[in-house]
This record gives C-alpha cells, sequence and structure tokens, in this order.
C-alpha cells in the first residue's frame, strides 16, 4: 500500500511539473508573438507615414534616429539618438539651400533641418540643425519647407580653366588658362557614402586672391578624403 501511494504521489508531481514547463512555454510564446507583432505594427506604421511629399519634388523618405558624428557644425562630435531624415530631391533643379522644419499636431517647432547644395536626383541624410534628439512623436509631425533656393548657375569645375587633383585632407588646383584668376576661387564638397549625401553641411575650400595663369597650389582641408567625399562645384567670379 505504502509503495502504491508513493508512485502515485511522483506521478501527480511530474503531471504538476510538466504542467508547468508547458505553461512557462505557452507564455513565452505569447510575449514573443506580441513583442514580434508590436514591432512589425511599428514598422508598418513608419511605412505608412513614409514617404512625406513637399512641394517642388522634395519627399521625406525616412525618419529615425542616427548616432555618430555630428556632420552639420563641421566639429565631428560624437552624438546619439539624433533626429534624421532621409531627404530626396526628385526635381531636374540643384538646390542651394533648403530648410525643412517639423512642427507637432499644436504647431509648435520641434526641429529644423538645413540643406546645401542638393543636386537633382540626389538623396542625402541631414541630422537637425541643433542635434535635438528625435521625439517620440517625430513620425507624425508636419513637415514643411520654411526656405528653398535653387542654384543660380550651372555647377562646373570648369576644367576648361582649371585643373583639380586631390589626396587625404589636400586639394590641389591648377590655372591652366592663359589668364590670371584674381578673384578666389572656392571648390565646395560634400560627404557621401551609398550614393547618399551625409550631412546638409557642404565643405569649401578656399584658394585666397585667385591663381595666375600656369600657378598651382594645393591647401589643406580638414574633413576631404577622397574615398569618402565628392566634389560638387567650383566657383571663382
Amino acid at each position: 500500500m505504502d509503495s502504491s501511494k508513493g508512485q502515485t504521489r511522483k506521478k501527480r508531481r511530474n503531471t504538476l511539473v510538466w504542467k508547468g514547463v508547458a505553461l512557462a512555454i505557452m507564455v513565452a510564446v505569447c510575449v514573443g508573438g506580441l513583442f514580434v507583432w508590436s514591432m512589425w505594427r511599428k514598422d508598418q506604421e513608419q511605412k505608412q507615414n513614409m514617404p512625406v511629399y513637399l512641394k517642388s519634388g522634395i519627399s521625406i523618405e525616412r525618419v529615425e534616429a542616427y548616432d555618430g558624428p555630428f556632420w552639420e557644425d563641421g566639429t565631428d562630435r560624437a552624438v546619439e539618438d539624433v533626429w534624421q531624415l532621409t531627404v530626396l530631391n526628385t526635381s531636374d533643379q540643384d538646390i542651394q539651400y533648403l530648410k525643412i522644419v517639423a512642427k507637432d499636431e499644436n504647431g509648435s517647432s520641434l526641429g529644423e533641418f538645413e540643406i546645401t547644395t542638393l543636386i537633382a536626383g540626389s538623396t542625402v541624410q541631414v541630422l537637425e540643425a541643433s542635434a535635438v534628439q528625435m521625439p517620440g512623436n517625430a513620425q507624425s509631425c508636419t513637415y514643411s519647407i520654411e526656405n528653398l533656393a535653387y542654384l543660380k548657375q550651372e555647377r562646373s569645375l570648369h576644367t576648361d580653366k582649371f585643373t583639380l587633383s586631390v589626396a587625404d585632407q589636400w586639394i590641389r588646383l591648377e590655372n591652366n588658362s592663359s589668364e590670371n584668376i584674381e578673384n578666389d576661387i572656392y571648390i565646395y564638397y560634400k560627404r557621401i557614402e551609398d550614393n547618399v549625401l551625409q550631412g546638409g553641411i557642404t565643405y569649401r575650400v578656399k584658394f585666397a586672391g585667385g591663381l595666375e595663369a600656369g600657378e598651382s597650389r594645393e591647401e589643406q582641408t580638414q574633413h576631404f578624403d577622397p574615398d569618402t567625399c565628392e566634389i560638387m562645384y567650383l566657383t571663382y567670379q
């Protein structure tokens, strides 16, 4: 009798253990399922809100938080969770300056995004100008263009007058014409990765006082890297 009762109690304990294990597995599956569903729903909501079409062929393709160097003021200081927009220029005009403002449902400004040299058909990832962290309602903000200016002249490197060569943090320019260039010469460039411009900022290098015919000169620049930068245009008038 005692042996039989012991076996019965053991079977009951085993049954309870297996029921507990099964219950734990069910709870884990449910929690995991809810998490996956929540992430999927969030992703779908973000996709539904993008892109945001603004005027003049400008659209916001993506809104997200950014970790890394802060491009917009040239300091390259490390930042985390900064508000970032991916902006596309679908027009056939090169933009010299573009300012996008983000406002909440009450019309209060939450962020400003300043972009220079956004050429036709190009995409840029621009950070909020003051390194503001992305708010929780960034996806539902109202985005609008506050200022828009196009390049007045066609972008050019003026290869009929100049020969340009580059190295790490150096840009070399030669006046290969017979004409003395007396005005300051500026070379403009931007960071680029996978055909996407990085930062609204456009850097420039100044050749003060121009170049005489046949003269060549090198100027050092902190941000230029031939592997990660693209020269956009040159001005001398």
